[in-house]
């Protein structure tokens, strides 16, 4: 009874267990199960069915699912594989319990936010598909839990913006697409955190800037796709952390600049779209860096400049796509503006505008195999334009207006021996007999003359002044006659809005075309052309270079400086004009510069400053600064003052005369400005007599026939603006020595001797011996006559009139002639005893600053002595020689 009653609840509990088990393992109602598979779409359903704990993957997608999803995968423990696709859902469901998903795909559903604790913490996700929904908010943190995430993709939403560091725990993160949302801005360190992206697609979007770091953080990003936004240039400061790119597309957006140097950090990179975008010209550094280049796409720009070495760095690029642009100028009238791309395979140039072909526009370029030269209205190829590529094998070409002149029958056999005639269908225009004749077809007797242009007369390069008018003159002839056309052209550009008059001449034969350039403007600078087109053909005359010149203009003038003896002198001196003005700087007209003998000037090339240290007078002038450039000179001036207090250049020493002889008081003196000198004698003014006179400059007191009276003290005051000096002299006056000479030659040779030594200068000699001959015209003319004898002039060529310097020999015997102390240098020891003795005097002229001869020649008719006057210079001492028997003193 008790084992037959614990059967019974043994058994029933064993069904309960086979019930609950069935609930667990059953598949659910309307949808299809596959061992750990539960395939539930497309059926309508508006809520999820009960789910066995089972699955592994689960596909609801293509229902009616909405918000009541929410907490319906609670159980789903391990669920790895979930579709929600295509329903209605506004929110993400919540994940938290499926620590096991690995893929959610909850494409084409109306999400409108991802929002924070969706996903369980370390959760194993690594595929998230939330394309074509509602999405405008990305909460910050909302990705936070996604660590193992591999796969995001968000296409198809309305994102406008993300969150900063939304990606800091991405780090496995490879493949992120943000393609056709309204993101406008991508921020600086947005993307950081992401160390293992390989592909980035932010396609159709309206990103207008990128900031610069945009993308720092990647380290092995290989893809990155910006293509159809509003991105208008290219700079360096995104690129940082594109190191690995090898793919980068850019097509369709505004860019019309590309930085120089902006790939600098992209020398991996091997495919670069920039086709349908708004470049115009290619610059010679634009691609620099992209060495490793294998496709570039160009095509569809407004491209119409390209520089000779625009592609010089590109030395591995296998294809070249430029169709569908403006670049017929770099075909036509270009050498070598490929020539570096050597292992060019496909190159296309369809759709350019290119006319006629010249002989090294593909020069280099040895391993092309396909060129494209379609929907160009070509009408000349110069011979050999396509020799140098020895593989090409598809040659596209398919122009009607072949200019089928004599000049072509070089690629009639070309044709023929090189390439495929399928792919040619080039046919003649003229001569007009072999109209529409295939080209290689077109047999030798069937050429003509070519009726192209031909410039007679090139534009000329010249130099042009700024805000003046300037021309440029292009004649050309063609022959049958044509209607000619004339287009300007400035740096390998169209010259825009010009100004062109034209005229024919000749029958129409030869038209000339003047380019004028009003109101010239350094805008206006460059490398202008001519290019003369008919319908046969385009020719291209020589490059002429405009260089807009500028007069010079002073921005800092030298202006008037006054400074003491030792200072230093500053003169400033700048201009501008263009070019910029070479300052130079003279002195009084000239380059002798006292200061730059003695080192003491140098001039200050990068600030323009003028320094002379230790200024002295010798300095003083007018200082001019020149300013110079090809438009002109302009000069300023500005004078130097420099100050020096009064001095005595030499001490005044006391003198001794004879009465009745003739002494000279001298104060030798210098100073800037000039000092005025005041004489006294005990105090009192010396006022000037027939006895008593000044000369040279009043730095000489000359006394004649003196007298006891003479004597006393003599003061000599100096004064300037700087000061004022004194200095005394004593002066004796002696009884008389009786004496066999005449006195008044005596007199004579004294005076003329002392002021010879002191000044020397013609017109002194003059006064001297004028009054000496007044004092002298009374008297007595009973002494013997006696022979005197001077020897050791000197003479100076100096300039300088009134400089007395202080080297004067201690031994010359002019330091105090005509006073006490003379007599003690002239040897004259004692009295004669016969008439015919002779007395010598002995004695030293120096300093003499003119012309003596000259005063030789004013002279009174009284002296007649034989003289050989003063013609040497100091270094060689010349003689006077006094006789007394040919003078009538």
């Amino acid at each position: 009874m008790g084992d037959s009653h614990f059967l019974r609840i043994l058994a029933l509990i064993v069904l309960l267990l086979q019930c609950a088990l069935a609930d667990n393992y059953e598949c659910p109602q309307k949808c299809v199960c596959l061992e750990q598979y539960v395939d539930c779409s497309n059926k309508k359903l508006v809520s999820v069915p009960r789910i066995p704990e089972w699955v592994e993957q689960l596909d609801l997608s293509h229902n009616k699912l909405s918000k009541d999803v929410t907490g319906g995968f609670d159980k789903l423990v391990s669920l790895k594989i979930i579709k929600l696709e295509k329903n209605a859902l506004e929110i993400i469901p919540s994940f938290v319990d499926c620590i096991q998903v690995r893929e959610i795909n909850l494409n084409k559903n109306n999400i409108v936010s991802i929002d924070v604790g969706r996903f369980p913490v370390n959760s194993t996700i690594n595929t998230l598909s939330l394309n074509i929904n509602r999405i405008r908010i990305i909460q910050e943190g909302a990705l936070n839990n996604l660590t193992n995430l591999i796969t995001l993709k968000l296409n198809k939403n309305e994102i406008t913006s993300l969150p900063n560091h939304l990606f800091m725990n991405q780090s496995n993160l490879k493949t992120l697409e943000l393609n056709h949302n309204k993101i406008n801005v991508i921020n600086g360190l947005l993307f950081q955190g992401l160390s293992s992206l390989t592909t980035l697609k932010i396609r159709y979007n309206n990103i207008d800037n990128i900031m610069d770091g945009a993308f720092f953080g990647f380290k092995s990003v290989n893809v990155l796709q910006l293509d159809n936004n509003k991105i208008k240039s290219i700079s360096k400061g995104w690129m940082y952390g594109l190191e690995s790119l090898h793919t980068l597309s850019l097509s369709n957006n505004l860019i019309s600049h590309i930085d120089l140097g902006a790939w600098e950090l992209c020398t991996n990179l091997e495919v670069l779209n920039l086709s349908h975008n708004y470049l115009m010209e290619i610059e010679g550094r634009n691609f620099q860096y992209l060495i490793n280049l294998r496709i570039l796409d160009l095509h569809s720009n407004n491209i119409s400049s390209i520089s000779q070495e625009a592609f010089s760095h590109m030395v591995q690029l296998q294809t070249l796509l430029l169709n569908n642009n403006k670049i017929s100028w770099t075909v036509e009238d270009m050498s070598g503006p490929f020539s570096k791309l050597q292992n060019l395979h496909v190159f296309n140039l369809a759709a350019n505008h290119i006319k006629s072909i010249s002989s090294r526009a593909f020069e280099g370029l040895t391993n092309v195999i396909e060129l494209d030269l379609r929907n160009n209205n070509i009408t000349s190829i110069q011979p050999h334009a396509f020799d140098s590529m020895t593989k090409l094998s598809k040659f596209q070409l398919n122009t009607s207006s072949l200019l089928c002149d004599c000049k072509i029958l070089w690629m009639v056999k070309w044709i023929k021996e090189k390439l495929e005639h399928k792919y040619v269908s080039a046919t003649c225009a003229y001569p007009a007999d072999v109209r529409g004749t295939f080209i290689h077809k077109l047999k030798e007797e069937n050429c003509g003359d070519s009726p192209k242009p031909k410039i007679v007369e090139h534009p000329k390069s010249h130099l042009a002044i700024k805000n003046r008018e300037a021309n440029l003159v292009c004649s050309a002839t063609s022959n049958p006659s044509s209607n000619m056309t004339f287009l300007w052209r400035k740096n390998n550009g169209n010259v825009s809005n010009p100004t062109v008059f034209e005229n024919v001449t000749l029958q129409g034969q030869q038209a000339t075309s003047v380019l004028v350039i009003p109101d010239v403007s350094q805008m206006d600078s460059g490398k202008y052309q001519c290019v003369v087109s008919n319908k046969f053909g385009t020719t291209y005359s020589s490059k002429a270079k405009v260089n807009i010149v500028t007069f010079p203009r002073f921005i800092k003038e030298p202006t008037n400086v006054t400074v003491r003896t030792g200072e230093t002198v500053t003169l400033n001196c700048a201009a501008t004009g263009d070019p910029p003005p070479e300052i130079s700087w003279k002195k009084d007209g000239g380059n002798d510069f006292p200061a730059a003998r003695e080192r003491r000037m140098n001039v200050m090339p990068t600030d323009h400053l003028f320094f002379i240290v230790n200024a002295k007078t010798t300095d003083m002038g007018v200082y001019s600064c020149a300013a110079k450039n090809p438009a002109g000179t302009i000069i300023a001036n500005a004078s130097l003052t420099v100050l020096q207090e009064p001095s005595f250049i030499r001490v005044l020493e006391n003198k001794e005369v004879t009465s009745g002889d003739s002494v000279v008081l001298q104060c030798m003196i210098t100073g800037s400005p000039k000092p005025v000198i005041k004489w006294l004698k005990d105090g009192s003014p010396i006022i000037t007599s027939d006895r008593h006179f000044l000369t040279a400059d009043d730095q000489l007191l000359i006394i004649i026939n003196s007298k006891s009276s003479d004597a006393g003290h003599y003061e000599c005051e100096i004064t300037n603006e700087l000061g004022t000096k004194k200095d005394m002299i004593e002066l004796k006056v002696l009884p008389p020595v009786a004496i066999m000479v005449k006195e008044e030659n005596m007199t004579g040779i004294i005076i003329i001797t002392v002021v010879c030594c002191a000044v020397g200068t013609s017109t002194i000699w003059v006064v001297i011996i004028y009054h000496t001959r007044r004092r002298m015209a009374g008297a007595v003319r009973n002494y013997p006559t006696e022979s005197v004898k001077m020897t050791q002039v000197v003479h100076s060529d100096s300039e300088s009139p009134h400089i007395f310097p202080d080297n004067i020999s201690e031994h010359s015997s002019c330091k105090d002639s005509g006073t006490g102390d003379s007599a003690k240098q002239t040897s004259f020891d004692g009295v004669p005893t016969e008439r015919s003795e002779q007395v010598h005097f002995e004695t030293a002229l120096c300093h003499s600053y003119s012309p003596v001869p000259e005063a030789h020649k004013l002279l009174p008719s009284s002296f007649k002595p034989s003289i050989q006057v003063c013609v040497n210079t100091c270094v060689t001492p010349a003689t006077y020689s006094f006789s007394s028997h040919n003078s009538n003193v």
